[in-house]
């Protein structure tokens, strides 16, 4: 904590309580408390380094896009005062991103993100163990302090990759240890498929890099081995293609219709072919009283308020506006952080790229982005590079990209 700053705290109790839905441990409204707390710190930035405003937002157009058009989303809206509040909150977390991003520099990100998540693990164990009727569904699964499973099986899944890359870069390796298994444990016990599907597509990389950072001989004997587990892979799914799919599954947990996500995307596709082209609002389908949410959630069984599956609720809300431009931004982020890697190939540097990769699952079986209030969305801002020259306060110095 030394090392990291006064500053950083503010930044750590963020990623702790943020996720954190406050009944769930008898302190309500904190989840709510520490987003005002971010969207104040937003408003500062903006207040006190409009020398760095135009810079700054110059290099992230395509995200603040996002912002913008939830915002205009409130001229044909059918919920246009919910849209327009939604719409300021999002704009305040992706400049919470760049703040956090230009104040603390990407080394310590990662490890700010690292603690956060470290010690809302710690308290979901043991209040697991403590007090199991608070923080486990009534099918054995964990979710610690959070709302759901798939809350902590997420937020594991992302502390993996702290983790991996903070003890590959010889950060506090007896730490970043302890943390990566507990929070593997963790992941194991929610069940969640999809957090675990998202880990390991977010290690993928990482053991490519590892194995680039060896040299060539040990890169040139590793991507053998994987092409010739892809040929394999091919020739055994064209043989038994359906019967692996199924058992794959099973072995999830999930069952054909991916635990109902196939009829919330039904719904969805459904309502965005009566408003193709803008969508009808931001977070308006989820409000509206002429919408089918009512018999969603009737058919459900439960108070669902996205889709679990990113590109469909920004269909729902923009149309095909919106999935375009969601599109874009989100290949231009991933295009930009690895010709961020490329120049400086340290292990922390690739956390982003790892970030991106976890982030492509996500999107498909979860609403982790494009929310007014999230972590991912702020840590999407945040992993972009600062666009600016060295500064005399420690900051993050990294030229245009």
């Amino acid at each position: 904590m030394p090392r990291l700053g006064v500053a950083a705290a503010a930044w750590i109790v963020l990623f702790l309580f943020a996720p954190v839905v406050g009944e769930q441990i008898k302190l309500p409204g904190v989840d709510k408390a520490v987003w005002i707390g971010t969207d104040l710190i937003a408003f500062a930035f903006l207040v006190l380094r409009r020398d760095l405003v135009a810079t700054l937002f110059g290099s992230r157009l395509l995200l603040l896009s996002w912002p913008l058009l939830a915002i205009a989303s409130a001229l044909w809206s059918l919920t246009p005062g919910l849209s327009a509040y939604h719409g300021l909150q999002l704009l305040a977390t992706i400049v919470a991103g760049i703040t956090l991003r230009t104040t603390m520099g990407l080394s310590r990100l990662v490890r700010i993100v690292f603690l956060g998540l470290l010690a809302g693990q710690l308290l979901s164990a043991f209040l697991t163990v403590a007090a199991p009727a608070l923080t486990r569904g009534t099918d054995g699964n964990w979710a610690g302090i959070y709302s759901h499973k798939n809350v902590l099986g997420s937020l594991s899944s992302l502390q993996i990759l702290c983790a991996a890359c903070l003890f590959l870069q010889g950060w506090n390796r007896l730490l970043t240890a302890f943390g990566f298994c507990l929070a593997l444990a963790l992941l194991l016990a929610t069940h969640s498929a999809t957090a675990l599907v998202a880990a390991t597509a977010g290690l993928m990389p990482l053991a490519a890099i590892f194995a680039w950072r060896q040299g060539k001989h040990v890169t040139g004997f590793c991507l053998g081995i994987a092409i010739a587990l892809a040929g394999v892979g091919i020739l055994v799914a064209a043989a038994r293609g359906a019967d692996i799919s199924a058992s794959l599954l099973s072995d999830l947990g999930k069952d054909t219709t991916l635990t109902g996500r196939t009829v919330l995307w039904q719904f969805g596709l459904d309502q965005f072919w009566r408003e193709p082209l803008i969508g009808i609002g931001y977070k308006a389908y989820w409000e509206s009283p002429v919408t089918t949410a009512a018999y969603l959630h009737f058919v459900m069984k439960q108070k669902l308020w996205f889709f679990h599956n990113n590109f469909i609720d920004t269909a729902v809300a923009f149309g095909i506006v919106g999935v375009i431009l969601f599109t874009v931004a989100l290949l231009d982020t991933a295009r930009r952080v690895i010709a961020d890697f490329a120049r400086s190939s340290g292990y922390v540097e690739a956390w982003p790229i790892l970030f991106m990769s976890q982030l492509f699952v996500l999107v498909c079986f979860e609403c982790p982005l494009f929310v007014n209030h999230g972590l991912h969305q702020l840590l999407l801002a945040a992993i972009l590079p600062v666009v600016r020259s060295p500064t005399i306060d420690g900051s993050e110095p990294i030229t245009r990209d």
